[in-house]
């Protein structure tokens, strides 16, 4: 995962510099070549602000796709249309708005956009031989599984072999025989190996795999394999076997369907959730934060010494470890990372206690939300040691790290808050957080922060100890 947001943030950061250029050069050839084009132009600074701000905003809405992996020339082609013609529309809306009273550059602005389009297709197209390039030498690769023996199967192999696409397919597993020598070569034993060769090998980011229509509980057993793995599963279809919501996509030509629908790997619901995640907690750490900072600092201060804030490392997003920040409620000790708070814990001092039945120990997360770490709904990180213990217990339990976790979530607003005592309370917690998951919406988001904050001034307690 580190590997892609460097990727993306390096051809953000490529796209820039580029425009950059564009814009400096485009303005000296115009200024130079057809004066007029200019009349109504303050100068080169105005017009850089106005095209990089033009293009950031665009890129929110339409970010590159060249280092996606299974995209067409025709699709950048048209992202990199779509792209151009917000920058008209942003562009011109900014130069109306900022300066009403100024003659509008038509001219310039027409032929610039009009050349940055070539300019702009020409860079991806050199990005992508440099991806491809890269991917030939088993960099930025995803690391896949393919089992059955089914043409289908082989040939989703050939799909995924080609460089740009960004595939190492590190083994196959199928039964019977197969004629062709390359896959010969990749295959690590029958489809009753991959467990035993799975569990050596836990590196791998997805599964796709074929079996007959009748071998229902051999795709479920490796479904629920991969969940409590942190492996995403793809069935190549013969039938839908699967309960609940499901994703029907076209890798090439082969129709696979994914173990669950999850809307949040869609990049722009993903862009619409950390904006709003940068805005909600910019807000509340500039208006809210500081002022409760002082007067939680000086309660903790006499009632416990020891440090303000208390980090604790919890499992985040496709199970990466993050510090977790708090104000510290209980006096310092050994068992923190191990044992869960209870209603008459003993090493809770009376305003910590305080501060957990109010949730105000929780706003320090605001900070890491900020970071990029947490978003404001999600499923509640859990601390390592129950990471460990639950996701021998509980199936699927794993699946709730597909999601960054969140300062409150669909769990929490729904009687799964807190201390949890049982494994029943801590199967529904899950149950909920991967319906979160599986049916994600902005309105959702909101729904969730407004019953929060409902069930906060209720005084609702649960099991928030």
């Amino acid at each position: 995962m580190g590997t892609e947001k460097n990727l993306r943030l390096g051809v953000l950061f490529v796209d820039t510099i580029v425009l950059l250029l564009f814009v400096l050069g485009f303005y000296h050839i115009m200024y130079h070549a057809l004066p007029s084009s200019v009349i109504g132009i303050t100068g080169r600074s105005w017009m850089i602000f106005v095209y990089l701000t033009s293009f950031l905003m665009s890129s929110l809405l339409f970010p590159s796709m060249v280092q996606l992996r299974l995209i067409k020339w025709s699709d950048v082609f048209v992202r990199v249309f779509t792209t151009c013609a917000m920058m008209l529309l942003f562009i011109s809306l900014i130069m109306l708005l900022a300066r009403p009273d100024h003659h509008f550059p038509r001219t310039f602005i027409f032929t610039s956009i009009a050349a940055y389009f070539v300019v702009l297709m020409s860079e991806r197209s050199l990005l992508r031989i440099i991806l491809t390039h890269a991917r030939a030498n088993k960099r930025n690769l995803k690391k896949v599984v393919l089992i059955g023996n089914d043409e289908t199967v082989f040939q989703l192999y050939r799909i995924l072999s080609t460089p740009i696409y960004g595939y190492d397919i590190v083994a196959m597993f199928y039964d019977g025989e197969c004629a062709n020598e390359e896959i010969r070569k990749k295959r690590m034993g029958g489809t009753n190996n991959v467990y035993g060769w799975l569990a050596n090998n836990r590196d791998i980011n997805e599964i796709y795999a074929y079996f007959p229509k009748e071998q229902h509980e051999t795709i479920n057993m490796m479904s629920k394999y991969c969940d409590n793995h942190l492996i995403r599963f793809y069935y190549l279809p013969a039938i839908d076997v699967f309960k609940g919501k499901i994703t029907f996509t076209l890798l090439d030509d082969i129709p696979i369907i994914a173990r669950r629908e999850e809307p949040l790997r869609q990049t722009k619901n993903k862009i619409v959730k950390r904006i709003f995640d940068l805005i909600f907690s910019t807000i509340v750490l500039i208006l809210i934060f500081p002022w409760v900072f002082i007067w939680v600092a000086i309660m903790i201060k006499i009632q416990s010494p020891g440090p303000i804030f208390f980090l604790q490392d919890r499992t985040g997003q496709d199970g990466k470890i993050f510090k977790c920040i708090k104000f510290r409620s209980m006096k310092v000790n050994k068992d923190s990372d191990t044992t869960q708070a209870t209603k008459d814990d003993p090493r809770k001092f009376p305003f910590g206690n305080f501060m957990r039945k109010a949730n105000i120990d929780e706003l320090p997360q605001f900070i890491n939300v900020f970071k990029g770490d947490m978003s404001v709904v999600g499923p509640r990180p859990h601390m390592l040691k129950h990471t460990e213990e639950y996701s021998r217990l509980i199936n699927r339990f794993m699946v709730r790290h597909f999601a960054k976790p969140g300062i409150t979530g669909l769990a929490q607003v729904t009687g799964f808050r807190g201390e949890t005592r049982y494994i029943d309370q801590m199967e529904g917690r899950v149950k909920k957080d991967i319906e979160y998951i599986e049916n994600w919406t902005f309105w959702l988001d909101l729904k969730i922060i407004i019953k929060t904050v409902t069930n906060m001034l209720g005084k609702e307690e649960g099991n928030a100890y």
